[in-house]
C-alpha cells in the first residue's frame, strides 16, 4: 500500500506539472488561453475478454479545462476531471435479485486536439479527439443480495488507465464567457487489471454542460 502511494503521488506530481508547463507555454506564446469547467453525467461500462455480462450503469465527470486557441479553426485543451466509472452485473433467479457493482473513481487528465467546423448565430459546433490518462483513486466492488448489501476495496486494478476520448459539442456565446454543452465517449485503450493476462477495460459516454471564460 504505501508503494501504491508513493507512485500515485508521484504521477499526480507529473500530471500537475505537465498542465503547469501546457498554460505557460500559452501565455508565453501570446496564444489566447481561456479556462473553464465542466460537469455531467452519463453511462459506463468495464469490457474484454475477462468480463461477464456487464452492463452499463450510471456516471459522472467534474473537473477543470484550459484551452488554447491556434491558428483557425484548431484549439488545444487539457482538463483536470474527477471522474466515476464502473459497471454492473445482475442476477435474479428463484426470487433473489443480486448484484455486483464496480465503482471506479480516477483522476483523469484529456489532452484534445478541437476542430470548430461551424457557426451559427451565437453557437459554434466543433469536435475532437485525444488520449486521456487516469490516475485510480480508489476501487470499490459493492454487492447487493436482496435488502443485504456490503462493499469492499477492490486491489487488483492498475494504478492507471489510458483511454481513447472522443466527441462533439457546441460553445453559445454568453457574456462574460461561453455556455459549453458536449456529448463524449472514452474508450479503454489497455487492460486495468493486475494480473498479466487479464483483458479488463473501461468504457463510458457522458454528457456535459459547463463555462468557459
Amino acid at each position: 500500500m504505501p508503494e501504491m502511494i508513493s507512485r500515485a503521488c508521484k504521477q499526480l506530481f507529473l500530471i500537475t506539472s505537465i498542465l503547469i508547463l501546457f498554460l505557460s507555454a500559452g501565455l508565453q506564446a501570446g496564444i489566447r488561453v481561456s479556462p473553464g469547467f465542466k460537469l455531467g453525467g452519463g453511462i459506463s461500462s468495464i469490457f474484454g475478454q475477462d468480463t461477464y455480462q456487464q452492463e452499463w450503469q450510471p456516471s459522472l465527470q467534474a473537473g477543470l479545462s484550459v484551452e488554447l486557441s491556434l491558428k483557425g479553426p484548431l484549439a488545444a485543451a487539457v482538463e483536470l476531471n474527477f471522474v466515476r466509472r464502473g459497471s454492473v452485473y445482475r442476477l435474479e433467479a428463484d426470487g433473489l435479485d443480486y448484484r455486483e457493482r464496480y465503482l471506479f473513481d480516477y483522476l483523469e487528465v484529456p489532452f484534445l486536439a478541437k476542430f470548430y467546423f461551424a457557426s451559427a448565430r451565437k453557437m459554434t459546433f466543433y469536435v475532437y479527439a485525444g488520449p486521456s490518462v487516469a490516475l485510480n483513486l480508489k476501487a470499490r466492488l459493492r454487492v447487493t443480495l436482496d435488502d443485504l448489501e456490503e462493499t469492499v476495496e477492490v486491489d487488483n486494478l492498475q494504478g492507471t488507465d489510458l483511454l481513447l476520448t472522443g466527441g462533439a459539442g457546441t460553445t453559445i456565446s454568453l457574456k462574460p464567457g461561453s455556455l459549453i454543452l458536449e456529448a463524449r465517449y472514452c474508450h479503454g485503450l489497455k487492460s486495468v487489471a493486475t494480473e498479466p493476462e487479464a483483458d479488463l477495460r473501461n468504457k463510458g459516454l457522458v454528457f456535459l454542460a459547463g463555462f468557459r471564460f
